[in-house]
């Protein structure tokens, strides 16, 4: 089981789906969540200033939405690549989204953090492959492959 995921999605039925899945299946003891790219930003800048060791205190994993008003999953990538990704090196994501054209795959490969796409709502099914592709052993993480 994961210590914490961070869920960011602008659709609040869809948080809700989500956290209540990933508690369902013992994924993640906390889920975290957020409305769009600029409140998960300002999550991870609060660690940066209120942890000793903000990197044991982020989330593992995260799921993101590609489309949402104020900052947007695209946004958010190019953001937290830029600026975060050194003080975070363990986060993997998943893109959540409905449908990904094939322009915006080939575009996500230039996100290292970016390991899988996951079509909204998540499910059992989404967690189980996650779990499978990604972690060994008791949750373990596994080396991030596209």
């Amino acid at each position: 089981m994961l210590e914490k995921v961070l869920v960011v999605n602008d659709n609040e039925l869809l948080l809700m789906i989500a956290k209540k899945m990933i508690n369902m299946n013992h994924f993640a003891k906390e889920t975290i969540t957020a409305t769009d790219g600029l409140e998960a930003l300002e999550y991870f800048d609060d660690l940066l200033q209120n942890e000793s060791d903000p990197s044991s205190s982020a989330p593992e994993f995260m799921f993101l939405d590609l489309h949402m008003p104020n900052m947007n999953g695209w946004e958010f990538l190019k953001i937290f690549t830029e600026k975060y990704s050194t003080h975070f090196p363990n986060l993997r994501v998943a893109i959540l989204s409905a449908s990904v054209e094939m322009d915006e795959i080939l575009l996500l490969l230039k996100y290292p953090i970016v390991v899988d796409f996951v079509s909204t709502p998540i499910c059992d099914e989404v967690l189980e492959n996650i779990k499978n592709k990604y972690f060994l052993k008791e949750f373990q993480r596994a080396p991030a492959i596209i």
